[in-house]
Formats: structure tokens, sequence, C-alpha cells
């Protein structure tokens, strides 16, 4: 495992599910995503990754393609949660159920991590 996850899995604790709400597996692993791109002047570094399953992490890129506005807010929660040094609450998991409920299209392909609220 590389040492930037083992380190985001220290702070973040992210043992259960990725900040999508995908849940971590055994054959599903965690991958770091860029929220910053790199071409547009994102660093390689904790500061810039979010923890994704790959099945999540495909998400996100498709995500890029087809609705760039749900990309860029779920990266903008990504950036919150990275920023606050602190494990995803019920709260985000609520906000990111929220932005993923509003696209039907992808609904099908993913099945978020119910929330309690």
């Amino acid at each position: 495992m590389n040492s930037d996850i083992k380190l985001m899995l220290v702070i973040y604790q992210t043992t259960e599910y990725d900040w999508l709400g995908d849940k971590i597996h055994d054959v599903n692993r965690l991958t770091k995503h860029h929220i910053v791109k790199k071409e547009l002047g994102g660093e390689n570094g904790v500061s810039n990754y979010a923890l994704l399953t790959p099945k999540s992490h495909k998400l996100v890129h498709l995500l890029e393609e087809k609705d760039p506005a749900l990309f860029e807010s779920i990266n903008s929660l990504f950036l919150e949660l990275n920023r606050s040094k602190r494990p995803p609450t019920e709260n985000y998991y609520k906000r990111i159920n929220n932005l993923l409920r509003n696209n039907k299209s992808l609904t099908k392909e993913f099945k978020p991590r119910k929330s309690r609220y």
C-alpha cells in the first residue's frame, strides 16, 4: 500500500467506506484521486488526494465527462473533507448521497452508502 494512503488512513480513519460512500473490501482497495488535477496545478500529496475505491474512482472520472458541474461539486466536498483532517461524518455522507441521488443515470452504476438520515 502506498505511503500516502497509509497516512490518510491514519488521519481520516477510512476503513469501512471510501469518500464517495462505496464499501471497502479486500478486492475493492483504496486509490488516490487527485482533487485538483495535476494538469491544473494540483500537487501530488495528501493535501490533494481523496480516498476512493477503484469503482468510485472510475465513477468520479465518468462524472467529469458526463456532468462536469457534479464532478466539481463532489471534488469540492472532497477538498472540504481533506482540509478538515477529520474522518467523514454522517453529515458528509448525506451530502455526497444528495449529490449522487440527483443524477439518476449514475445510480444504476453506483449505489451510494445509505445515510442514517
